[in-house]
Order: C-alpha cells, then structure tokens, then sequence
C-alpha cells in the first residue's frame, strides 16, 4: 500500500544553533509518529546563523530521497532562509509573502591582528559564495544576480520569486481537514 501522507509543518522563527537543533529533533519525531510521504513546511524566517542554515538545508536535503519535501513563504524568507527554503522540491510563496536577500555580516568583538582580520573576511567571502552557489542552483538566478541582491539588500515580491523561479507558485497555503498540522514552538 502506497503511503501518501502529508504532514504541515509551521515554523516562524530566527535560525541559530539551538533552534536548528531542535527543529531536527521536531521534524524527526514528526517523521517517526506520522510516516509521512511528504512534509509541507509553512515557513517565515527573518534568517540568522549562516552555518546553522546550512546544517538545515543540508538535513532537509538529506530527508528527500524518502519524503517528498516542500516549502511554502507564508510571510517572509530572508538572508540564509533562502538558502533552506531552497531545499523545497515544490516551493510556493503567499501572495503577500516576500524575499530578502543581503550580504552576511558578521560581529568583531575583541583585539584584532592583519591575519584575524584576513580570516574574517575569508570566512565572509565564503559563506557568501556557499549561498549564492546554493541558490543559483535551486532557481533561475545566477551567481552573479544574486551577488548583486546582496549589494542592494532590499525585498522581492513574490512576482521575482516567481520570474527567478524561486518559487512555482503564488497562492495561499491549504491545510485540507483532517490534515495532520503541527507547529514548531521553540519559545
């Protein structure tokens, strides 16, 4: 018999260690209870943690070859939420969804030499090209656009989203009744 189960999962919050962790534990407990064939997450993230998000994007891959992986922009994906976001095989934005896209940062604290210096913007350099590369190859942006997104650092309508197909879709969530429909808390 052909599972064919779908599982909603709402998550609306920042991506750092202890929240990526638990959003494993949370999406592994879900799995083992639920047997789903397919997970649909409703997702808004204002981002975060660069190497949290690519643990996430990396663990939503690796879930694919046995449950069908999707995602839906319910209010906002910014920063390295797209890069999880990308992990999504059907992906689809609400109407009055958007996406940012910017350059990383990151915050110096402490006495600095030439080689910490150099090192930091190494490690910026390549986070940014680890996004960009994620990216570009989940859509129809190139390296290239999205280097310049993250000059600009400003919203993209869901329209963009579509034209770069960073989506397939623009339309509103439905959760039919009866669906299994779980939200993630990790307040």
């Amino acid at each position: 018999m052909e599972n064919n189960k779908i599982l909603y999962i709402n998550f609306f919050d920042g991506i750092d260690v202890i929240k990526v962790n638990k959003f494993i534990v949370f999406v592994n407990d879900a799995i083992k209870n639920h047997n789903p064939s397919e997970i649909i997450f409703l997702i808004a993230s204002g981002g975060g943690d660069v190497d949290s998000g690519f643990v996430l994007y990396n663990y939503l891959v690796s879930l694919k070859p046995a449950i069908s992986i999707g995602m839906h922009n319910v209010g906002k994906i910014d920063s390295i939420a797209n890069v999880i976001f990308a992990a999504g095989e059907k992906k689809f934005a609400s109407p009055n969804a958007s996406f940012l896209f910017h350059g990383v940062s990151m915050n110096l604290n402490g006495s600095f030499n030439k080689n910490s210096l150099t090192e930091s913007v190494s490690r910026l350099t390549s986070m940014e090209l680890r996004i960009t590369k994620t990216i570009s190859e989940n859509s129809k942006l190139t390296e290239t656009e999205l280097e310049a997104l993250f000059h600009q650092g400003e919203d993209r309508s869901v329209e963009f989203a579509l034209e770069k197909e960073i989506i397939q879709e623009i339309k509103f969530p439905a959760i039919p009744v009866g669906a299994v429909h779980l939200i993630m808390n990790f307040q």
